[in-house]
């Protein structure tokens, strides 16, 4: 049996950092006609599914969570994601966000209905809620990407995603494989390479690693947070501002990106005593062309007696291991998949269409997504991404993105209530303009001028869709408010 509930202004799909803090907001600000849809039966988004061993924020904590509710508590400067997943755990009980958050809710489908001027948005379960403004807060990092590699079902041994953890496996005297030196696997390497008989680390491409500053939070420093919240709040600034001007790194020979190298070069250096091995670890590409990794860890432990690294491609799996382009065979008990997500795929979240049968998703999965400012699109009416194409953030915390967008999206809602009877839908040369400007710009940035292929482009037209070319100051001032003149407001039949 189907239900209608057409008694709601807005619903957010996706209860992690960027839906649940969207709530907060909603709520704050006087707005409590609205749902939180979360398909798994927990909240947290990346840090619910992302369990694996040594997983932790590679961004400073007290950046990483929200201004408006600094945490005293954390551990490390760089916290364990468990401690992560309990702060949002935390916000979602301090600000009641329980009566508005409906778990297990796997959206299917959404429709923009355009007499009514409203979102109807449909679930596994056959449901139908109906809001007048829609929110996806999904994310980019919510379905593993698994390799095309010829025989990859033909494994008999044990196999797994790292955003599926099998934490029931025991890796002890094993022969285990780790496709894959991207961030995950960088974390995990170092805290499973004692325990194998013998791991091996297949490397398509050698990651920018720079040290990591991890320091403990002390108990006098964490007790001077809570009495003192100002002390937070003054090392979230020296954080923020550090970060901002690192990531000047994104202009190839610019003072940053030449200070991020040597700083890179001389911490692989200093770490790593094999000169072949060291070859094998030195990137061929641009630092910041690929996402730069941080670890005290990873060096050490691909140095382990226990420890291969293989910079042949893979050929094929078989059945009791892998063979790589040498045709060296590598006999296996478990393979970990290090891979990634389906970051500029879109067919995998649920059907979207909007008015003029405009199906975006699938238009994305073609041309790579576009969005204005990462949110709104034309034909899209009443609809907005929380962290969508272009939002990205390579040097620093995309919590100041979001929060950004909170006040777009507030402001957006705050329009659509003073027009009870119509819709605003963005203006297609405004979107063309604005998607046109932002390429252009990117196009003189790192990621197409450092000399690698990175996952933050995608599309037949190999468009950079994930990362913000200016700055996070650029962005909060360009969002503040809804540009109403940007859209077309279009009265219902009423």
């Amino acid at each position: 049996m189907k239900t209608k509930n057409i008694d709601l202004d807005t619903v957010i799909i996706g209860a992690g950092f960027a839906g649940i803090g969207m709530a907060i907001k909603l709520k704050e600000n006087g707005h409590n006609s609205f749902l939180l849809l979360e398909r798994s039966n927990e909240i947290g988004g990346t840090w619910r599914d992302n369990n694996y061993p040594g997983c932790a924020c590679d961004i400073p904590s007290f950046l990483y969570s929200f201004s408006f509710e600094l945490n005293p508590d954390w551990s490390n400067l760089c916290a364990p994601h468990v401690e992560i997943l309990n702060y949002l755990k935390h916000c979602v009980k301090k600000y009641k966000l329980e009566d508005h958050l409906r778990k297990n809710k796997c959206v299917e489908s959404v429709k923009f209905n355009s007499k009514m001027g409203k979102w109807e948005i449909k679930d596994s379960n056959g449901e139908i809620i109906i809001a007048r403004m829609l929110l996806t807060a999904v994310g980019g990092l919510n379905e593993p990407l698994m390799p095309k590699i010829k025989g990859i079902n033909n494994f008999k041994g044990e196999s797994f995603h790292s955003s599926n953890w099998n934490h029931n496996y025991d890796l002890k005297n094993k022969r285990i494989a780790m496709i894959g030196t991207g961030a995950s696997s960088v974390q995990i390497i170092p805290h499973i390479a004692d325990q194998p008989k013998h791991m091996t680390v297949f490397q398509r491409t050698a990651p920018w690693i720079s040290p990591r500053i991890n320091t403990e939070i002390e108990d006098k420093s964490k007790q001077r947070f809570k009495k003192y919240p100002f002390y937070n709040r003054i090392l979230r600034e020296f954080i923020y501002w550090t970060l901002e001007l690192r990531g000047m790194f994104k202009y190839k020979n610019s003072i940053a990106a030449k200070a991020l190298k040597k700083e890179s070069l001389d911490f692989l250096n200093k770490s790593v005593i094999d000169e072949k091995l060291k070859d094998k670890l030195t990137p061929d590409y641009e630092i910041g062309c690929k996402r730069i990794l941080y670890s005290n860890l990873y060096y050490g432990a691909i140095q382990k007696d226990n420890v291969s690294l293989i910079t042949e491609n893979i050929k094929e799996i078989k059945e009791n291991g892998i063979i790589d382009n040498n045709d060296v065979f590598h006999q296996l008990d478990a393979i970990i998949y290090g891979t990634g997500f389906k970051t500029g795929q879109f067919s995998h979240m649920f059907e979207l269409e909007g008015i003029n049968n405009k199906k975006l998703f699938d238009e994305w999965n073609i041309n790579g997504g576009e969005a204005y400012y990462g949110m709104a699109s034309n034909d899209m009416p009443n609809f907005l991404f929380l962290v969508g194409p272009n939002t990205g953030l390579s040097h620093t915390s995309i919590i100041h993105v979001m929060e950004s967008q909170y006040n777009y999206a507030l402001d957006y809602l705050k329009n659509l209530k003073n027009k009870p009877n119509s819709y605003l839908n963005l203006k297609e040369s405004v979107f063309k303009n604005f998607n046109k400007k932002i390429q252009k710009r990117l196009k003189k940035m790192i990621w197409y001028t450092g000399g690698c292929q990175s996952w933050y482009i995608s599309g037949e037209n190999k468009k950079n869709v994930t990362i913000w070319p200016g700055t996070t100051i650029s962005y909060r001032l360009k969002t503040r408010k809804i540009k109403v003149s940007d859209y077309d407001i279009i009265s219902t039949n009423k």
